[in-house]
């Protein structure tokens, strides 16, 4: 009797483990974007050009594409970018041919590539590496920069993410 009860505890417990081993893995790979870039403008861009396009690459680690929900810029003080900001105003895109570096003025290549930026609002990432735009228009010269990171929201196995992305010194360079 004592037999069957080791070997039935025993039994459980590999059984236990091993599930518990494969669900924490399972959560453990559905993967993280990863900033891989570190694009920004001059200050002085903003007094000569009105929209400046700036672009950030990420990196996906996941084995499974993530579908991007929503993106959001949040400040020091932890409220949203909202567009009737006085300061500034960010509208973010996604770069489908990772292409955007920095950009300002108008050439006929640069519209082609700006042609083709997609909202981020259920983006299925088709690549690992994507490139997020900030359309950056600038109302303030002397605008302090208050932008502390993006909060990504994502889908990925049919599991809602969200995670954050520091953006400390993005935008300005003095």
């Amino acid at each position: 009797m004592n037999k069957i009860r080791w070997l039935l505890l025993t039994t459980f417990l590999i059984g236990s483990g091993t599930a518990g081993y494969f669900a924490v893995e399972a959560n453990s790979e559905s993967g993280e974007f990863l900033d891989i870039s570190h694009t920004g403008a001059h200050a002085s861009l903003f007094e000569e050009y009105h929209d400046i396009y700036i672009g950030k690459q990420l990196r996906w680690t996941g084995d499974q594409m993530p579908t991007v929900q929503d993106i959001n810029i949040i400040k020091d003080d932890g409220t949203v970018l909202d567009q009737g900001d006085d300061s500034i105003h960010i509208e973010l895109f996604f770069d489908p041919h990772n292409e955007t570096d920095l950009f300002y003025g108008f050439s006929p290549d640069m519209r082609e590539i700006v042609g083709d930026y997609e909202r981020p609002n259920d983006f299925k990432l088709s690549e690992r590496t994507t490139t997020i735009v900030f359309k950056v228009t600038l109302h303030e010269t002397n605008y302090q920069f208050d932008l502390d990171y993006l909060q990504i929201e994502y889908e990925v196995n049919d599991q809602e993410e969200a995670q954050e992305i520091p953006l400390r010194s993005f935008v300005f360079h003095h």
